[in-house]
């Protein structure tokens, strides 16, 4: 993150007030957009025939917002903060009105997909214009507000967004946010125009390397998504050859954006780096589907589909309450076993309600655990991470768990959507398999966890 040369370029208190209002709104629209939509994802694939590109719908603008976020950081160091998230805003904004407005579900992805690109550009310079223009002592504040506008939505964004599918129209849960940030956008755009210029504006450069890795991964994992769309007889030998493939490109892409030996889950921070993607991956992948699958087997409506996902938005925030008052390596050491543990146990409880007699509050009783046993291990692996790389690779360590996040998220959905697609036949079993594969991957994942310590004590794992 930049560092201001000289103190003028802080802002003034008045200024910097405005910023902070101005970011925490930001990010809650963009998380709620995020979180939310979730819940309304079922009904928008039925009111627009387009069941069977759930998974694509779903999970399109993290894959394009992977893209975007590779890209950012470059183009903010090259011309400065301002213009990125503008740029990204209307962005995502235009992404929004187009997915509130579509005809048709191919038109929906199109927006789904333009709100990712915009998305993946508002975060990096937020956080650049953090470093750059408030008070180091004052930094802290606005980190803790920044954290606060990503747990609000995840606890009332899916009750709410179930409200307005039952009361109003699916439509308003992407038409709400361009109509309220439409409103305060000039003054962003006021107050951003009087922020110092931070350095003077060059050349946008790239290493063609880390360019190339960055757009092709965001495509190659638009590609599964889109595999995820075809009937199951549409899988002929040829297109499981493409997949097959797309999936060792993506991760011949990928590699170079994670540090060296995370595929191969070395001890230390590539294992750390590891699992926070199979960990978040995992989480969303399953979450992705459990509105549908609560819709299609139990017959629930959105807003009682919202309570599952927002009573594991508040264990998760219990998870990760609970282990920010116990730091050190020791405590971690059992929140590393604890966290991977629980949340197979939760998703293999989960998976009960595919059989209707069980009913579906399964489901909440397994994903309330798996949020919990989440919450106690994720954020640790970002601290975990950063603490075994020297301070001058902070900054490429936090681009990797965020990659980690995205990478793990975006791929996972599409592996979820295409093993959907192909087990259809078997009706409501569908999702046990689809919830079944996320299972594999999180015993994987307890391996993992036991490696994200370095062999010796002390020793730092290659953060190369």
């Amino acid at each position: 993150m930049t560092q201001p040369e000289t103190p003028n370029l802080y802002l003034s208190g008045h200024l910097a007030a405005w910023f902070k209002i101005i970011a925490v709104g930001v990010i809650t629209f963009v998380a709620f957009e995020a979180i939310a939509v979730a819940t309304a994802m079922p009904f928008v694939a039925e009111s627009l025939h387009g069941e069977r590109f759930y998974a694509l719908a779903a999970g399109i603008p993290l894959a394009t917002q992977l893209i975007t976020t590779g890209l950012a950081g470059p183009w903010v160091d090259a011309k400065g903060p301002q213009q990125v998230i503008i740029i990204g805003i209307v962005l995502f904004l235009s992404g929004l009105v187009v997915a509130a407005l579509a005809p048709g579900i191919l038109v929906f992805i199109i927006g789904r997909a333009l709100q990712g690109v915009g998305g993946g550009m508002l975060l990096v310079p937020l956080y650049v214009m953090v470093g750059s223009y408030v008070i180091p002592k004052k930094q802290g504040a606005f980190f803790a507000a920044f954290a606060i506008a990503w747990v609000l939505p995840s606890l009332f964004g899916p009750l709410i967004a179930g409200f307005l599918v039952d009361y109003v129209h699916w439509r308003w849960v992407f038409g709400i946010t361009p109509l309220v940030m439409m409103l305060f956008f000039p003054l962003a755009w006021v107050k951003f125009r009087k922020f110092p210029q931070i350095h003077e504006k060059k050349p946008l450069k790239m290493r063609k390397r880390f360019m190339f890795a960055t757009l092709a991964s965001g495509v190659l994992i638009a590609t599964l998504q889109i595999l995820s769309g075809l009937k199951p007889e549409q899988f002929s030998i040829y297109v499981l050859a493409l997949a097959l493939g797309v999936s060792v490109c993506l991760f011949l892409s990928i590699r170079h954006l994670v540090p060296t030996g995370t595929f191969l889950v070395r001890r230390g921070v590539p294992a750390t780096i590891a699992l926070r993607g199979l960990l978040n991956g995992t989480f969303i992948g399953v979450e992705t589907f459990l509105p549908l699958l609560l819709k299609n087997i139990h017959g629930w409506d959105p807003t009682h589909a919202g309570l599952v996902l927002t009573a594991s938005g508040v264990t998760w925030a219990i998870g990760s309450w609970i282990q920010g008052r116990y730091p050190g390596t020791k405590p971690l050491r059992w929140f590393s076993v604890i966290g991977p543990v629980g949340q197979l146990l939760g998703t293999l409880i989960t998976m009960l309600s595919v059989i209707p007699e069980f009913g579906g509050w399964w489901v909440l009783m397994g994903w309330c655990l798996a949020g919990f046993s989440t919450g106690v291990i994720f954020p640790a692996t970002s601290v975990h991470a950063l603490g075994l790389t020297p301070a001058s690779k902070h900054g490429k360590i936090s681009s990797a768990l965020q990659v980690a996040d995205t990478f793990g998220s975006s791929s996972l959905i599409a592996y979820a959507g295409i093993v959907y697609a192909l087990t259809a036949s078997f009706a409501n079993f569908s999702f046990a398999f689809t919830i079944g594969l996320m299972c594999v991957l999180l015993v994987f994942a307890i391996w993992a966890a036991g490696r994200i310590f370095p062999e010796e004590t002390g020793i730092s794992a290659s953060a190369s």
